[in-house]
């Protein structure tokens, strides 16, 4: 086979792979803070089990009615954490990296990819990922920046404290 006949095959292919996100992006601010404040409410680890069923039984209509068109766009099984990192782009784009509703975001993403990672874990992580999009939009002409490094190397690190903290809890265990 040529080589432009596989290029032009590989185009092809991209060409009809749909975009996985570009459902999430269909739903409305709203409904996706509504649909992930019920998630997390529930529990959904990100496995996709639940931990507190009953809560679905309580959620209000609107509630409910966003996690239906959820449905509806992506099918199941919805990834909470992809549409919470949906919900974290949008406020970052809308009110800034550094913005509160950027970080509230970036602590409801946190919250629901380490449920059971400590509130001081939970909240760095969430200021260290805020930190890296607002260094990677202010350098964004230069990605090797120092500003750029460091805030991957606060990533890191943090991501190696989570596997400690885990290996820790298993070992104390009785």
């Amino acid at each position: 086979m040529s080589r432009l006949k596989k290029r032009v095959e590989a185009w092809e292919r991209r060409q009809r792979q749909p975009d996985p996100n570009a459902a999430l992006k269909l739903l409305t601010t709203a409904e996706l803070r509504r649909a992930l404040a019920l998630t997390e409410r529930g529990g959904v680890l990100p496995d996709g089990k639940v931990r507190h069923p009953e809560v679905y039984q309580e959620a209000s209509p609107e509630e409910w009615e966003a996690l239906e068109r959820w449905k509806e766009l992506c099918g199941e099984p919805l990834d909470h954490v992809e549409a919470a990192e949906e919900l974290l782009d949008r406020m970052g784009d809308s009110y800034g990296w550094r913005s509160p509703e950027a970080m509230e975001a970036a602590l409801l993403l946190e919250r629901l990819g380490l449920p059971d990672a400590s509130p001081w874990l939970v909240r760095k992580t969430a200021e260290a990922v805020v930190n890296f999009y607002a260094e990677l939009e202010e350098h964004r002409d230069s990605p090797s920046h120092a500003d750029v490094r460091g805030a991957v190397r606060r990533l890191e690190r943090l991501k190696d404290f989570e596997y400690v903290q885990k290996t820790t809890r298993i070992v104390s265990e009785p």
